[in-house]
């Protein structure tokens, strides 16, 4: 489970983003499920599931509904439709959610350093 996500959920306040900080999140614990995505823009900060968005209409929901990580759901689409999606995407979750923080932040983490554990603290990228 990533160490920021456990500290910013039990609202430590240096772990808590301030104005002109933007954090995007990943933790996929096995130990405490589900996957989540927390997307901290600035002081204000949403979360959601891998396969859902965090429903705020932003731009990270767009990458990652571009991507393909956001699954249909009930009752919106038809049980056919939700049961096709997850035999067809549903063990390339993490994968999609990767794609699309990729392409939302235009930092690139590679499969192989996630699948080896090789991935850094923290990655900061400035605009």
């Amino acid at each position: 489970m990533a160490a920021w996500a456990t500290g910013y959920q039990g609202k430590v306040e240096s772990m808590l983003p301030t104005e002109g900080e933007e954090i995007v999140c990943l933790s996929a614990s096995r130990f405490s499920p589900p996957a989540l995505i927390i997307h901290a823009p600035e002081t204000r900060s949403y979360q959601a599931e891998f396969g859902t968005d965090t429903g705020q209409g932003s731009a990270f929901d767009a990458a990652l509904n571009a991507a393909g990580a956001v699954s249909p759901s009930l009752p919106e689409a038809g049980e056919e439709e939700v049961v096709a999606y997850f035999e067809e995407h549903g063990g390339r979750l993490p994968e999609l959610v990767f794609l699309a923080v990729g392409s939302y932040t235009g930092v690139v983490i590679e499969q192989e350093a996630v699948m080896a554990g090789d991935l850094p603290g923290f990655l900061v990228a400035s605009t």
